[in-house]
């Protein structure tokens, strides 16, 4: 079920399956997908009631052009905000490229309210081992395969490219490394990267990353995280490397992970397995 609520933090979109009485757990997408991404993990996710919201800026939420709402601790209470008006206190939470990003920020902002967390292929932002050790990779690269990251970043620059050529934008990042991205799933993040402002909105998510980081440093560097979690990680991802795992065990009190042999985009080529891993750890 889809629908749009609105919230003292404004208006967001968000799809739900399963039976309402269940224990819920709220799953949040990345870039460039909306929450149309955990559509075909769903299925898999028996006896929950799956919350899947749209950011801020993305799918049919809000497209709002206020840049300083698109840091990850206000994106993050965007989400709170949500299971508020749901009326959900606490839950089960999981989140995917920066989606992965913000439920970490949720999970050191109000960690009263996570039971569990799930984090599918992000950097572990209170984890410098692992920053430094992928770093140390990445950099002999120029840090090739995160281009984008810079291109989006620069102001005006992505709009003007990119109106107008949103499906080969959006196509050019949907390709799977394991299975093919399924078509529907390409066809819906299309359609949201089309809606007006949209260049901007997903580009702003870029352009806080420097403040992030600096919050990042200055508040969550080193900090042990007590809620129970669990890192699903597709282990070709270009990005989002391996080696950003290393070191991640003395950062929680409690860590599972579990290594996919897929790439950046795990949710879309292998729903199934992900569905399996995420009741494996909740149940």
């Amino acid at each position: 079920m889809k629908k749009l609520i609105t919230t003292p933090r404004g208006q967001f979109n968000i799809r739900e399956y399963g039976d309402q009485n269940h224990p819920p757990v709220m799953l949040v997408h990345g870039w460039p997908q909306t929450s149309y991404c955990w559509h075909h993990v769903a299925p898999h996710l028996k006896g929950l009631r799956v919350i899947a919201p749209d950011l801020r800026g993305m799918g049919d939420s809000n497209r709002d052009l206020d840049i300083k709402k698109y840091l990850k601790d206000q994106m993050a209470e965007d989400l709170f905000a949500i299971a508020d008006e749901l009326g959900i206190d606490q839950f089960y939470l999981g989140g995917h490229d920066w989606g992965g990003a913000i439920v970490q920020e949720m999970a050191l902002l109000h960690p009263e309210r996570i039971k569990k967390l799930i984090i599918l292929n992000m950097v572990i932002i209170n984890n410098p081992i692992g920053q430094q050790k992928a770093a140390e990779i990445l950099v002999k690269q120029l840090f090739r395969s995160s281009w984008y990251q810079f291109f989006m970043s620069i102001k005006d620059f992505p709009e003007a490219m990119i109106a107008g050529k949103e499906e080969i934008w959006v196509r050019f990042f949907s390709r799977g490394i394991s299975n093919p991205i399924p078509e529907d799933a390409i066809q819906e993040y299309i359609r949201c990267y089309k809606i007006p402002n949209s260049i901007t909105t997903a580009a702003n998510i870029y352009r806080t990353i420097p403040k992030d980081r600096e919050r990042w440093e200055k508040l969550y560097e080193g900090t042990i995280i007590e809620i129970p979690t669990k890192i699903i990680h597709g282990i070709l991802d270009p990005v989002i490397i391996k080696e950003y795992l290393i070191g991640v065990e003395k950062f929680y009190q409690q860590i599972e992970v579990a290594q996919l042999k897929g790439g950046h985009f795990i949710l879309d080529e292998q729903p199934k397995e992900v569905g399996a891993a995420i009741v494996d750890f909740l149940s």
